[in-house]
């Protein structure tokens, strides 16, 4: 059974992600939410990287979608995107996409086939193909030849695929992703020629699969960064709030900003500071803060 299906793009304009320097200068709601949304981005990325969602032709890489899931799950990142309110510059996350290509370690040549440069006039960011693809499922291979081609059966019957051998085509595989090049003539017997529907395999080669590979690595390495500065500026905010709040009617807040300080958990570790909010609930009342304090005791040297 064939299926021709057009290829789609996610139009991820472009944003330059950590920037550390940057985001500290903002006010911490924006700050948080550029940091979400860098994350957002970058997760998106992954999944447009995604080896699944490419081929391959003519020393070309291109992204195609090859399925109703993939067209789904990419929708809803573009949905998704739709909403963002700090990472809206389209420059700034072209730039972020760039880093994760140089920092995913492949080489410039990889990284120009793989993202399309900054346009106005062109909002893609992934390369596409106006070729319509043909999936051809069900297909068993019927003979190979010396130069790579392949004769292979499906419902409408056999067809000659070119390139076939380059790619990482499975014989038993329940799919096949095929360019139709018009008709082409091979030798079914000594003297005899019979014309089949010719196609260009785009099956992606076993080095190709590899930088893809990297790119979502490096994708994920990412995500994970930005994970974990999400969690700081959360707790930052956390701790500036029971900062604000913690008066002496408040011992419990108190004993969290003794607690931050002790701990350097949203701000900077000072051990002299969190003993000093330490004995300030604790003498508001704080049962934590005098638990603290006698347990701190009992391990600290007599004289």
């Amino acid at each position: 059974m064939r299926r021709c299906v057009l290829f789609a793009c996610l139009f991820v304009g472009s944003q330059s992600c950590t920037l550390s320097s940057f985001a500290d200068s903002l006010p911490e709601d924006h700050k948080r939410n550029l940091l979400i949304e860098q994350k957002n981005f970058v997760e998106s990325l992954a999944f447009v990287y995604s080896p699944a969602l490419w081929i391959s032709y003519r020393h070309g890489l291109y992204f195609a979608l090859k399925n109703d899931a993939q067209t789904r799950q990419l929708e809803a990142l573009k949905g998704t995107r739709a909403k963002y309110v700090a990472l809206t510059d389209r420059a700034e996350r072209h730039d972020l996409a760039a880093s994760l290509l140089a920092e995913s370690g492949i080489d410039e040549l990889w990284q120009q086939k793989l993202l399309l440069p900054l346009s106005v006039t062109n909002q893609n960011l992934t390369p596409t193909l106006n070729k319509p693809l043909v999936i051809l499922g069900g297909y068993k291979l019927v003979h190979s030849f010396e130069n790579g081609d392949a004769l292979i059966e499906g419902t409408d019957g056999i067809c000659l695929v070119m390139n076939f051998s380059a790619g990482t085509n499975d014989p038993s595989a329940s799919e096949a992703w095929l360019i139709k090049e018009g008709e082409k003539a091979y030798a079914s017997a000594p003297g005899e020629y019979q014309r089949v529907d010719a196609f260009t395999s785009v099956a992606l080669n076993s080095q190709e699969t590899e930088v893809l590979e990297r790119v979502v690595a490096a994708c994920r390495r990412r995500s994970a960064v930005l994970s974990k500065e999400i969690a700081g500026v959360g707790a930052a905010q956390e701790f500036q709030n029971s900062v604000r709040r913690a008066n002496d009617s408040n011992p419990f807040l108190q004993y969290q900003v003794a607690k931050a300080y002790l701990e350097g958990k949203g701000t900077k570790r000072d051990e002299n500071l969190g003993l000093e909010w330490m004995n300030r609930a604790a003498k508001n009342g704080s049962g934590d803060a005098k638990a603290y304090l006698e347990k701190l005791e009992q391990k600290t040297p007599k004289p």
